[in-house]
């Protein structure tokens, strides 16, 4: 077998692996138990069978290489064609058509970019100590969304160029828009020629500047929007000069795991570019909607405020904000004054500047995302247990203080506050010393990622009125979901399963580990104490949030509100917060 073939089997295998778990999980499938592990029945007497553990929030652990196929009394083979098992089940998910010829296709396409990162692969220990940057192009994505790399309108040449799995480099398009058309916006100490010299330096901006006078705002482009989108929906305009084309910038980026995000390689201190890249992956189209973007800068400052003022948070934790420090947004002279288009139409252009993570390292310290904690390399080693190992603390040390570093700042900016910040594993940067011991956690993604509680709080008057109004508003059980969607289902589940069969660390006493810090927290802050059972954190039970039967359903990609028709919750599953699981699996 050729190393293209083993690796496009090895990547089928482990998201086929993944679909058993995450649609059992989410109730799609229902296997039953057997005398060696779980079967899974479907039409045309086809069986999946495999070996599997349940934990914490009803999930399922399935052992990696186990699944096989089954037809009739045929000899059983391996599972490792997630499209197979989409048609073999897809009376049960519901798919037939149109749909379910989309669903393959971006099947196809998220097995073809997780083979691709198999060609590549690095150890855990190679990953653990990676640069920051660099690492995101290793990662495998959501960890719950089975089509999590479809990318819909990449080529097999844009993925090769831009998807981070390849390990390009990206070089950032420059074009004017005309201030008719164009605003910008940035923290108060920052203004737009000084945000553009920093950036691009005094020649390419006075060169720039040569070809776009005063009257036009610069925003950087990601290299597929500006062909797949400003060639097409921007013709007329660069056609008649309100856009105007500048160049190429000489600064080389990489893109994160988002694509549209781009870190600067050439210049690590400069800002990474958050783009609008108009391709579908995961639930919504990846632009940039126009109000939060714009409302980017003032949410920073606001942040940095309150944390400035919290010695918790700025001094004892030092949970670091990555603020989004300047932003530029583009309406469209004609489709941004149709409001009834499909929101990807409103979303074509614009950019985040984001403070990079280098500025916040000292030396000795490492950096690397969340969501890097539960990879495992080809001889099965998972960065997690890399770090507890290396570290000399033991997993039950190791865990408690990244708890602490992790969900007492979460909890501070939640209950005393009202910020629900989108904590999953791409937005959490955890801060390491040399030898893998967890230091300080940093969160970034503010723009479209923080909501705020249903009520007037006296910090809310410290937000700028404009981004105030863009911000979602919740009662406090839905906002605490964050922590629920975001952290504990979201994470901690993995991790649980990761640290009981690596590192020896039994699930029960993993999850009394966080449940000793939330309550902590609530015994020693007994002024928000009533706002934290409003959380309901100590529920018996909390909705299960079911990513992958609303991807699949596949409603409402072209509504024209991205919030619109998301239904991303369906039943309840015991909350391993509550109390210990009399079975033994939280």
């Amino acid at each position: 077998m050729t190393g293209e073939a083993q690796a496009w089997r090895q990547a089928g295998a482990l998201i086929v692996h993944k679909m058993l778990g995450e649609l059992s999980y989410e109730g799609l499938f229902r296997p039953e138990r057997t005398d060696d592990g779980w079967r899974l029945s479907l039409p045309d007497d086809v069986r999946y069978e495999f070996r599997a553990r349940q934990g914490a929030f009803e999930s399922w652990a399935v052992v990696p290489g186990s699944a096989i196929r089954r037809v009739g009394q045929q000899d059983p083979v391996p599972a490792d064609d997630p499209r197979t098992l989409v048609v073999d089940a897809r009376s049960a998910l519901g798919l037939s058509g149109l749909r379910l010829a989309d669903v393959l296709a971006e099947l196809t396409s998220t097995v073809a970019n997780e083979a691709a990162r198999l060609r590549r692969a690095p150890t855990a220990a190679e990953l653990s100590t990676m640069d920051y940057n660099l690492a995101d192009g290793h990662l495998t994505g959501h960890p719950r969304l089975v089509l999590n790399k479809g990318r819909v309108g990449f080529s097999r040449r844009d993925r090769e160029r831009y998807a981070p799995e390849s390990g390009v480099d990206v070089r950032l398009r420059w074009f004017a828009v005309h201030r008719d058309h164009a605003q910008f916006r940035s923290v108060e100490e920052l203004d737009e020629e000084t945000l553009l010299r920093e950036e691009l330096g005094e020649e390419l901006l006075a060169d720039f500047r040569d070809k776009a006078g005063p009257e036009y705002v610069l925003v950087p482009v990601h290299p597929w929007q500006a062909d797949e989108i400003l060639g097409t929906l921007y013709a007329a305009e660069l056609a008649t000069g309100v856009v105007l084309d500048l160049g190429e910038s000489r600064d080389h980026y990489r893109p994160h795991q988002t694509v549209r995000t781009l870190a600067n390689l050439s210049r690590p201190d400069r800002h990474d570019v958050k783009t609008a890249v108009s391709v579908r992956n995961t639930l919504v189209y990846r632009g940039l909607a126009s109000a939060a973007t714009l409302a980017g800068p003032a949410v920073t400052a606001w942040l940095k405020q309150v944390d400035a003022a919290d010695p918790l948070l700025s001094k004892e934790y030092r949970f670091e904000l990555l603020g989004e420090v300047a932003s530029v947004s583009v309406r469209h002279p004609l489709f941004g004054a149709l409001e009834e288009l499909p929101y990807r139409f409103h979303e074509t252009l614009g950019a985040l500047w984001r403070e990079p993570l280098v500025a916040r390292l000292a030396e000795g310290e490492r950096a690397l995302s969340f969501a890097a904690l539960p990879y495992r390399d080809q001889t099965g080693r998972a960065v997690l247990t890399e770090l507890v190992e290396r570290s000399g603390l033991g997993a039950e040390r190791w865990c408690a203080k990244l708890f602490d570093l992790l969900l007492t700042p979460l909890l501070q900016w939640l209950l005393r506050y009202g910020v629900g910040f989108c904590p999953h594993g791409q937005n959490l940067i955890l801060i390491t010393d040399e030898a893998g011991r967890p230091l300080r956690v940093a969160i970034k993604d503010f723009a479209q990622g923080v909501d705020l509680l249903d009520e007037d709080l006296d910090c809310y008057r410290l937000l700028a009125p404009e981004a105030a109004a863009e911000m979602l508003r919740w009662p406090a059980h839905l906002l605490a979901q964050s922590l629920f969607s975001s952290v504990f289902s979201g994470q901690l589940r993995f991790w649980a399963e990761i640290a009981a069969d690596d590192l020896g660390l039994p699930r029960p006493r993993f999850w009394s580990l966080v449940r000793e810090v939330v309550a902590r927290y609530r015994e020693e802050n007994p002024d928000v104490a009533e706002r934290f059972d409003a959380c309901r954190v100590f529920a018996p039970d909390v909705e299960r949030v079911t990513l992958n039967r609303e991807h699949l359903a596949g409603q409402g990609f072209d509504k024209v509100e991205r919030d619109d028709e998301f239904d991303v919750r369906w039943g309840r599953v015991p909350n391993p917060l509550h109390a210990p699981d009399p079975g033994g699996a939280w």
